[in-house]
């Protein structure tokens, strides 16, 4: 029997620098090989986020992700968002259904507590299917972002939850800042 996973989402500034450590160490774990498989990502700097979702195993952080709330640009319209980032899962842990879960809550509390009409993430192709099974849509193959004060296109699998009986709109997708 797998054991219960205890999720909880934080706001960024309740993190202990302990847990902070924690948070690192499971990113560059999960994370230490995409920036080979992906070059187009090396060297980016990433968004600060608002929460983590943290998902603990008998009190050890085993799966943990990211979220903020901003308004991007999609064609001319603006939008407000829930980004999801850096969804990672400790090795050890993974292929159990951990980042599933965790993504469930993270799904509810975008609902409830962020109110927003969509969430957005961007993934590897490989990872698609994972937040397919969740209901995650892919919108786009690509999307704008701000970097060192220029604008920059990311190349990636760009997908959204629909939070709303409204379609998601059309047109260039625009982060208007950094992406997540």
């Amino acid at each position: 029997m797998e054991p219960t996973l205890e999720i909880s989402i934080l706001r960024e500034t309740a993190i202990s620098p302990e847990l902070n450590r924690a948070i690192d160490t499971i990113d560059t774990l999960a994370f230490s090989n995409d920036a080979r498989d992906h070059p187009e990502i090396s060297g980016i700097e990433w968004a600060s986020h608002e929460w983590n979702a943290l998902g603990c195993i008998d009190g050890t952080l085993v799966s943990q992700l990211c979220l903020l709330k901003r308004e991007i640009k999609v064609g001319d319209q603006l939008v407000w968002v829930a980004g999801i980032g850096g969804v990672a899962t400790h090795p050890h842990w993974q292929r159990r259904g951990l980042a599933s879960q965790l993504m469930r809550a993270a799904q509810d509390f975008i609902r409830h507590k962020m109110e927003v009409p969509f969430g957005l993430l961007i993934c590897a192709e490989k990872t698609r299917p994972l937040y397919q099974a969740l209901g995650w849509q892919k919108v786009a193959d690509e999307l704008l972002y701000i970097q060192n004060v220029e604008r920059r296109t990311l190349k990636t699998c760009v997908m959204i939850l629909n939070l709303t009986t409204d379609p998601f709109l059309h047109g260039i997708i625009d982060l208007c800042g950094l992406p997540w």
